[in-house]
């Protein structure tokens, strides 16, 4: 796929914000995008016309971070029972996720942020690395814990957390950024933009299909 990858990123790309009407804005961190291949069998490679199926930039998880979400088997699921091989390459990820995000973000700030005003969700922060003690930028991670569902959700660790939310934040302190976790709760709306507002960046690692609303 070589010949479709180099066409896609160097030529189409940079042309799909502005299509949307975002062409000041970056394309988000974390996205995928399905393919379709619409040209009849024995085309050329070079010759070959894909077609975008879907673009998905809603909460895209990392497929190696599964083994810590909460199922009916796996009721105590957490960072640890990631495997070694798969935790280096959440890490991985995660580390071009925080080399990119340095690159997005505006001026530095000076100050910590103070999140003790809204509800704390997860029972811990398992796994996560300290914060850097001057960080270049601060950061959150923001998640929803659904309370009707079981878990919290079909994307939640047994401590309140998506799955993939720790390596998420530690791609982000990894390079030199703090990022705090947090949650959304709906009933401290406007509590929790108050404190949203004090951060030079917000992750949103929110799965709407859990949502009916």
């Amino acid at each position: 796929f070589a010949s479709l990858t180099r066409s896609f990123v160097t030529t189409d790309l940079p042309k799909v914000m502005p299509a949307l009407g975002l062409g000041d804005e970056p394309i988000p961190l974390w996205w995928t995008s399905d393919f379709i291949n619409s040209s009849p069998p024995g085309t050329a490679t070079k010759d070959e016309k894909w077609i975008v199926g879907e673009f998905n930039c809603s909460c895209v998880g990392i497929s190696k971070c599964l083994a810590a979400y909460c199922q009916d088997h796996t009721p105590n699921a957490c960072y640890t029972d990631i495997s070694k091989e798969d935790l280096y390459e959440c890490e991985r990820y995660a580390k071009i996720l925080g080399q990119q995000a340095i690159s997005m973000v505006g001026g530095p700030s000076f100050a910590p942020i103070n999140v003790g005003s809204i509800t704390r969700v997860a029972k811990d922060d398992l796994g996560l690395l300290s914060q850097p003690s001057k960080p270049k930028f601060f950061g959150a991670l923001a998640q929803i814990y659904v309370r009707s569902q079981t878990f919290g959700g079909s994307d939640k660790s047994s401590n309140g957390h998506r799955y993939d939310s720790i390596p998420f934040a530690n791609g982000m302190i990894r390079s030199g950024m703090s990022c705090q976790l947090i949650h959304y709760v709906h009933e401290e709306h406007d509590k929790f933009f108050s404190v949203a507002v004090k951060f030079d960046f917000i992750i949103v690692r929110c799965n709407p299909g859990q949502i009916k609303a």
